[in-house]
């Protein structure tokens, strides 16, 4: 099984929902319990549910654990080689993964391609 796509898959499908400040932690040298962590952001508890449901629907296999904190201000899902956070912005700042795993290497996730619309132009102010 590889890790790494299903962390990408992950942080993909995260972003396709509007998480924010998705971040995917490369914690193999470092962790003996995963390989990976995907950290994101939801914006209400709403939000968080709806980033869930989505991961759970789109990765193709049961997660081992899944834990509800806090009324849904943080949710982990637990696949083995990848553990996906997805947190309130406050919950986030005070476990401080990212500060936790500092010496993980980050993993590069593609940006999101901008969609241009055509025809459209800023018009100059004529005086």
């Amino acid at each position: 099984m590889d890790f790494r796509k299903i962390a990408k898959k992950s942080a993909e499908i995260l972003r396709s929902k509007k998480g924010r400040d998705i971040l995917i932690l490369d914690v193999r040298k470092i962790s003996d319990f995963t390989d990976y962590l995907v950290l994101a952001s939801g914006t209400s508890d709403t939000h968080i549910k709806t980033l869930l449901i989505e991961i759970e629907e789109n990765i193709k296999f049961s997660p081992y654990k899944k834990e509800t904190k806090h009324k849904t201000k943080w949710v982990v899902i637990d696949y083995g080689g990848v553990v996906v956070h997805i947190f309130h912005d406050a919950v986030r700042k005070f476990y401080n993964l990212e500060g936790n795993w500092a010496a993980a290497k980050k993993v590069v996730i593609k940006p999101q391609k901008k969609h241009r619309i055509r025809g459209i132009r800023k018009q100059k102010s004529r005086r």
